[in-house]
């Protein structure tokens, strides 16, 4: 591919002056659009690996990087200085979720999930730096966990926040929380991103994925992604209650029906027939 650079001289037909730079018209906003593309492909890429693959230069990558980084569209991980996709793209996505009408498919299944656990049901999507509740269906008892759309769950602490960033490469996950030690909400919150990524692990093994008492003491939840058409997840089935009623038991009893809500919900949407792992198949 050319590097295509707005020619000076001549000046437009509404007899404005041509500019240069990334904004000048639509090759730029192309390449832009190409660039975050590659990065979305990718799980963190070098200047000169981008420069290689659009057919760039170096000078062209950075500029366009620096423009898309000002969105906080794409990030350079301050250690490796590979670059990915930022935490602005998620805000990007979630908004074309809500407006997409994935609220209205889901609430079916919400309607189903908080039947047969008698506990809350949510659908949460990511919005930055947070997973945001988008559709929540009551569950049956009076004394019930309260998430009404507009809430907003930490990733780190909550099961549809964990459930969103599961599945992300590592570089984007350090995007969305940082390096710093993560922030404790109760004594069970995973603070060390160790144990977070170890805990991630098990959503990627059994399709499901459970909080205890981590975002608020004496209440537990569950959830499971929601894969889209590109086979990323889009959005996150959960389910919380109070821990007495939520328990172990309960959970592990919860965790398959919901990854093939889950699962289910993904296919209406255009996503893979099927995205549960082997644990989750045949219980």
């Amino acid at each position: 591919m050319n590097d295509i650079r707005p020619q000076k001289g001549p000046a437009a037909s509404s007899g404005r002056p041509l500019r240069e730079g990334p904004a000048a018209g639509s090759p730029a906003v192309d390449r832009a659009l190409m660039l975050l593309e590659t990065l979305a492909e990718g799980d963190g890429l070098t200047l000169s690996e981008l420069g290689r693959r659009l057919g760039l230069a170096p000078s062209t990558v950075h500029r366009l990087l620096a423009a898309l980084a000002a969105r906080r569209l794409a990030e350079a991980d301050p250690a490796t200085q590979l670059w990915g996709v930022g935490p602005g793209a998620f805000r990007l996505g979630a908004a074309f979720l809500r407006r997409g009408g994935l609220a209205d498919r889901a609430r079916p299944v919400l309607a189903r999930l908080a039947e047969a656990s008698g506990e809350t049901a949510v659908l949460a999507v990511a919005d930055g730096d947070a997973a945001l509740v988008v559709a929540e269906m009551p569950g049956a008892s009076s004394l019930r966990a309260v998430l009404p759309p507009g809430t907003r769950l930490p990733y780190h602490a909550t099961a549809p926040g964990k459930a969103l960033i599961a599945h992300l490469p590592l570089a984007q996950v350090r995007a969305l929380l940082g390096r710093a030690p993560l922030p404790a909400l109760t004594p069970r919150t995973l603070t060390d991103q160790g144990e977070l990524t170890a805990d991630l692990a098990t959503l990627r093994h059994g399709g499901w994925l459970a909080e205890r008492s981590e975002s608020a003491t004496g209440q537990n939840g569950i959830a499971a992604p929601v894969f889209g058409g590109a086979g990323d997840p889009v959005a996150a089935l959960g389910v919380t209650g109070p821990a007495a009623r939520l328990d172990d038991a309960a959970l592990a009893a919860l965790g398959p029906q919901l990854a093939e809500a889950a699962a289910t919900l993904g296919a209406a949407l255009g996503g893979p027939a099927r995205h549960l792992p082997p644990a989750a198949r045949g219980r």
